[in-house]
């Protein structure tokens, strides 16, 4: 680190070559033992005679672990929006079904409660999806 700042001469420092072997171990040295994942978090395993063709899709467990952190986030947000929007497109359909949805009109023959009550869009069934949902 000296030498790289300019305030050792190259001269006086030895390689790292050199100073392994003047030093003697007294202890046995160890072996190098190859690693299923490296330090940088690759994987260090080649699989032979696997069809890696449709693995991903086989086991649902074994594609999120394998995914990056990213796209396992964006499936996981992507699968609770699809189940509010199925949930909203039911209570929407079953409101609209039941004549809920129509304007008010005061009639006093006809006076039937409401099936879902706050219902008067489909953005007010996708918020009562979410309410019903969680919580």
């Amino acid at each position: 680190m000296l030498a790289r700042k300019g305030l050792l001469p190259e001269e006086f420092l030895l390689t790292r070559l050199v100073e392994e072997n003047c030093v003697q171990s007294r202890y046995r040295p160890k072996a190098q033992r190859a690693r299923f994942i490296t330090k940088n978090g690759s994987c260090n395993v080649a699989h032979k005679n696997i069809r890696e063709q449709g693995r991903f899709l086989q086991d649902v467990f074994t594609t999120m672990v394998d995914l990056k952190w990213q796209h396992s986030l964006l499936i996981f947000t992507s699968a609770f929006l699809f189940s509010w929007m199925l949930f909203a497109m039911v209570w929407w359909l079953i409101a609209f079904g039941h004549g809920d949805l129509e304007s008010p009109v005061v009639e006093t023959s006809r006076m039937t409660p409401p099936c879902v009550t706050s219902i008067h869009s489909f953005t007010s069934a996708f918020l009562f999806s979410i309410e019903v949902q969680v919580c």
